[in-house]
C-alpha cells in the first residue's frame, strides 16, 4: 500500500499530521475486504446491516441470519464496484420497489467470481429476495408494475420480465446470437 491513503485520512482528520503504525496501515489495505452495507429507515437516525432473504431463487434456506455473526445482504454501489454491476434502482413512481446485485455474507464480496446475485425489495428495502444468482442490469415501469432486467456481465440472447412486481419471472428471446446488454430503458404510456 502507498501512504497515499494515509495522506487522505490526515487531510480528512483536519490536517492534523498523523503517524499511522504497521499495524493501522496493513487495516487500511484490508479495508476493502472489510466493507458491509448498511441502511436506514428514518433519515439516518439509526443505520442497520440489511436482512439476506430467508431463501434464494430456488426456494433453498440461505441460512444467514444477522445472529450468526452479523451474515447479512451486502449491495454493490457505485464506489467499490470494479466489476460494472448495475447500482440499486429504484424510481419515484414505484413506492417502495428496489432492484440491487449483492451477496449475502459477513461482507461485500467484490473479488471477480464471487457468488453475486440480483435482489428485489418490494417495501423500501426492509425485505428482500433473491431474482437471480447473476448480476442484472433492470429497470422499473408502470409505477413498479412492469420489471425488466438481463444478465449484463455476460452476453444473452433473452431478457426477462415481471408483471407483478417480481413475483414470477418470464424470459423472451431477444436475439439469435447472443448480445451484451448494458442498459435497459423502458417506457409506459398509459391509455386513456
Amino acid at each position: 500500500m502507498n501512504n497515499d491513503r494515509a495522506g487522505i485520512n490526515s487531510k480528512q482528520m483536519g490536517g492534523k499530521n498523523l503517524k499511522l503504525s504497521h499495524g493501522a496501515l496493513k487495516e487500511l489495505s484490508n479495508f476493502d475486504t472489510k466493507v458491509k452495507t448498511y441502511m436506514s429507515h428514518n433519515k439516518g437516525a439509526s443505520w442497520n446491516l440489511i436482512d439476506a432473504p430467508l431463501k434464494d431463487v430456488h426456494g433453498r434456506t440461505l441460512h444467514c441470519y444477522q445472529s450468526d455473526g452479523a451474515c447479512s445482504l451486502h449491495l454493490h454501489m457505485y464506489s467499490n464496484n470494479d466489476l460494472g454491476y448495475a447500482p440499486p434502482y429504484s424510481n419515484e413512481a414505484s413506492v417502495g420497489v428496489v432492484l440491487s446485485v449483492g451477496n449475502t455474507g459477513n461482507y461485500l464480496d467484490a473479488k471477480k467470481g464471487a457468488a453475486v446475485g440480483t435482489y428485489l425489495s418490494r417495501d423500501g428495502g426492509i425485505k428482500w429476495a433473491q431474482i437471480a444468482e447473476i448480476p442484472l442490469i433492470y429497470d422499473i415501469s408502470d409505477h413498479g408494475a412492469l420489471l425488466v432486467a438481463a444478465p449484463n456481465t455476460q452476453a444473452t440472447t433473452q431478457i426477462r420480465y415481471s408483471w407483478n412486481e417480481g413475483k414470477t419471472w418470464t424470459k423472451l428471446k431477444v436475439s439469435a446470437e447472443p448480445i451484451w446488454v448494458e442498459n435497459i430503458i423502458s417506457t409506459y404510456e398509459s391509455v386513456t
